[in-house]
């Protein structure tokens, strides 16, 4: 059996876990959901799917991206989170002649300092807490690079405190790409998999989703739109609180006022959907701007809304050296910094 079908069994059997899974309940190791970089959180945080080298950071999330022109790309990622905490990446890509084009990272999440008390409330030390994972990327061209695959291979643990987890996942990414009209189009199944050590007696899930981006770049504007669409597994993304003080009243009955059926469809449809722009005025100098429906839905105050589903960025490209920084809106309370720096190792002694 040769590469490419074996590449294409592994795609099916991924999609044939999907039987399998389920949409409801809480997940663990969410440090694996963050953005892989500056870019793609001004991007909305989710699937890019863009061929380019500007960002090397892109495989880790998009495996079927790697090409041998990515070869000694080299990528670091930088968070500051919330309060103490701070999440980030290494990576560096490969190309073997014989082999292929494979991805090598170590991301990692550190949440700082903690005291640690007794029962009774008594200071008995301090602890930290951090998740942890390596992961091995392969991709590789098809039918003269219009179509690609490529997968993701994540083995992670967490510790936290006297609390140890240890698991493995598995993403699968298929694209195509149409080099005159700008267009790429990528299917994503990401976080196949378990844990192997879990928290607890009990074993839980992992961050799954199913994503797919469409991107196109005008033929006479300098603009890049990209549409994604997430949790393609599951239809409804709502749920009901009783408590949710933006569901209206009747004032006689002091019920609930439910919304209507046309409104609810729109409302669970466009939850799947984050919609982003890519601006590039001069060869120097990219902007980045995205809007996600389902952020802003679901991280909204009663008292007002803000900027709750924006995202925003900023690229610098000197040469082969990218600097990207970027700022999202997830919420009210806190509104992290990313910063990105990536550049191609043998583009130095190019002549």
């Amino acid at each position: 059996m040769n590469l490419q079908k074996r590449l294409l069994l592994i795609v099916f059997w991924g999609l044939s876990t999907l039987l399998f899974s389920q949409t409801g309940g809480k997940t663990v190791f969410n440090f694996l959901d963050m953005p892989v970089s500056a870019r793609v959180s001004a991007l909305g945080g989710r699937l890019v799917s863009v061929r380019e080298n500007t960002d090397y950071s892109l495989p880790i999330l998009n495996p079927s991206m790697l090409n041998k022109q990515l070869s000694t790309g080299l990528a670091f990622n930088c968070v500051d989170y919330f309060s103490d905490a701070v999440y980030g990446h290494f990576n560096y890509i490969q190309h073997f002649n014989k082999a292929g084009t494979f991805n090598f990272a170590f991301q990692f999440a550190t949440y700082g300092s903690f005291v640690e008390t007794d029962e009774c409330g008594e200071t008995i030390g301090t602890f930290t807490a951090g998740d942890y994972g390596l992961v091995v990327g392969y991709g590789r061209e098809l039918v003269d690079s219009m179509f690609s695959l490529g997968m993701n291979l994540k083995l992670f643990l967490s510790d936290y405190a006297h609390y140890f987890s240890s698991g493995m996942a598995v993403d699968f990414a298929a694209s195509y790409y149409c080099l005159p009209k700008n267009i790429s189009l990528t299917l994503l199944l990401k976080n196949i998999g378990t844990q192997f050590n879990p928290y607890d007696a009990k074993r839980e899930k992992l961050p799954f989703d199913m994503q797919l981006a469409f991107s196109h770049r005008l033929k006479h504007l300098p603009v890049r739109y990209n549409i994604i669409l997430h949790h393609l597994y599951t239809w409804k993304m709502t749920y009901d609180d009783p408590d949710d003080p933006f569901v209206m009243t009747d004032a006689v009955t002091n019920t609930k006022i439910k919304q209507g059926k046309g409104r609810q469809f729109f409302d669970n449809l466009f939850r799947h959907f984050t919609f982003a722009l890519e601006i590039l005025p001069v060869k120097y100098i990219s902007i980045q701007a995205a809007f996600d429906y389902n952020t802003r839905k679901e991280m909204r105050s009663y008292d007002r809304k803000g900027m709750v589903g924006f995202s925003y960025g900023l690229g610098v490209h000197v040469r082969n050296i990218h600097v990207y920084y970027a700022r999202s809106h997830n919420n009210l309370a806190s509104t992290p910094n990313h910063f990105t720096f990536s550049t191609q190792i043998n583009s130095f002694w190019k002549k």
